[in-house]
């Protein structure tokens, strides 16, 4: 059963919404402002969003930038439901990459058909990520930040750099933020490609460019990018076994 997060300030629309949605079987909470909005929402980690725009204590268009600096919540489905109708409203509330812009007042069938939509896409993009995961013979893998997704070759990616518990991906230009950990991903990545480096960094073999000592027995390695890698000494000492050097 989908849960469902509504923000929403106003009783009168709040709560025939959820009313609505229940009747539909969804699992429904709710808060009555974007601070409490954003706070829900990491908490309850819900399917999908519809947000008002004008809330008080931050706007709905706050709410949105807010969950999509944190790669889990960024990840949401994310509707604004509002009566603001002005052209220049709604680009921004898609140009800030919303899955869609419903205006009040608003038929229940065209409510309930926008949310069903988006999360059928939720389901199916979620999926593809867990088969692309979970599959050792997927040479790629499926990556997510935002409103941004990509089906990425291994020979393409050339570096993964742990940041607390997400872990940044650099490949081509790109550089997205996943929620995933390093060693969650080095478990998955294939070992005859990939190698952790040191604590916060896994690089990709084929990239490297050269090596050469560094301090305390470590190694020193020069990525084709120019990006440099500290190796530790630890890895530096398996490295040197795997390679036979």
């Amino acid at each position: 059963m989908s849960k469902i997060l509504i923000l929403e300030d106003d009783e009168t629309v709040r709560l025939p919404l959820i009313d609505l949605l229940e009747a539909e079987n969804y699992t429904v909470v709710s808060a009555p402002d974007g601070k409490q909005g954003i706070e829900m929402a990491k908490k309850e980690k819900p399917d999908l969003i519809v947000s008002d725009i004008m809330m008080p204590e931050i706007d709905g268009h706050g709410v949105f930038e807010a969950l999509q600096k944190d790669p889990i919540t960024a990840v949401i489905p994310f509707i604004f439901l509002t009566a603001k109708t002005d052209p220049s409203d709604i680009r921004e509330g898609l140009g800030l990459g919303a899955d869609d812009y419903i205006t009040k007042p608003f038929e229940q069938e065209d409510l309930l058909d926008s949310i069903q939509t988006r999360l059928n896409k939720y389901q199916l993009i979620s999926e593809a990520a867990l088969k692309a995961d979970d599959n050792p013979e997927y040479d790629q893998i499926f990556i997510k930040d935002g409103e941004s997704c990509w089906f990425v070759e291994y020979e393409k990616i050339r570096l993964l750099e742990s940041e607390d518990n997400y872990v940044r991906v650099f490949f081509d230009k790109e550089k997205p933020l996943i929620s995933r950990t390093l060693n969650y991903l080095e478990e998955k990545l294939p070992a005859k490609l990939f190698f952790r480096a040191n604590r916060k960094q896994i690089i990709n073999l084929r990239w490297i460019r050269n090596i050469q000592p560094w301090f305390n027995g470590g190694l020193l390695v020069t990525l084709k990018d120019d990006n440099k890698i500290q190796m530790s000494r630890r890895a530096a000492q398996s490295f040197k076994s795997i390679m036979g050097i």
